[in-house]
């Protein structure tokens, strides 16, 4: 399909931000990334790593943030990801990826979970290459079928008719 061979081909251009306040991430990853078609991107705050997606939204398809920062989590991350029309990616790294954490990740709509002490350089770079593949395939589909907001909230809701609230009648109230 021309369609996933332009998004993969995105993808590999594409930039990845690191979001940890942990010096030996940024070492261990910038070394895994030497070589790769990514772009590292290092940010020590959630507040510098919200700066580095607000100002290059289309050149950046991943991000990678340590589940517990100086200035807030992942969720708060992952929350104003939400908010962009096409968000990256988001893959969450620990030092303590228990089944639980994982479960929370993949149930709140993170890409995966990655155990980082040390980062191992093969699951690093697949888990990297299928986050980056499904966000460029999502912005794909993003530009070619925009849905108008209204349309979206309708479709969110569950309505039958996008866009027009539902009549609530005893027929339809089950």
């Amino acid at each position: 399909m021309p369609e996933m061979d332009v998004a993969r081909e995105k993808a590999q251009r594409g930039g990845v931000v690191l979001v940890s306040p942990c010096a030996e991430d940024h070492a261990s990853l910038r070394k895994i990334f030497r070589g790769s078609p990514w772009k590292l991107q290092p940010a020590f705050t959630l507040n510098d790593g919200l700066g580095l997606l607000s100002r290059n939204r289309d050149g950046i398809f991943l991000a990678i943030c340590e589940s517990s920062l100086p200035d807030g989590d992942w969720k708060l991350l992952m929350a104003e990801l939400d908010k962009m029309p096409v968000p990256p990616s988001l893959i969450v790294s620990s030092r303590l990826a228990d089944e639980r954490l994982w479960a929370e990740v993949l149930n709140l709509g993170a890409f995966d979970l990655l155990p980082c002490s040390p980062f191992i350089a093969d699951e690093v770079l697949r888990v990297t290459e299928s986050a980056c593949r499904a966000a460029a395939a999502a912005r794909e589909r993003g530009a070619a079928q925009r849905i108008p907001p209204r349309l979206a909230r309708g479709y969110r809701s569950g309505s039958r008719h996008p866009g027009k609230p539902e009549k609530r009648t005893a027929a339809n109230a089950e």
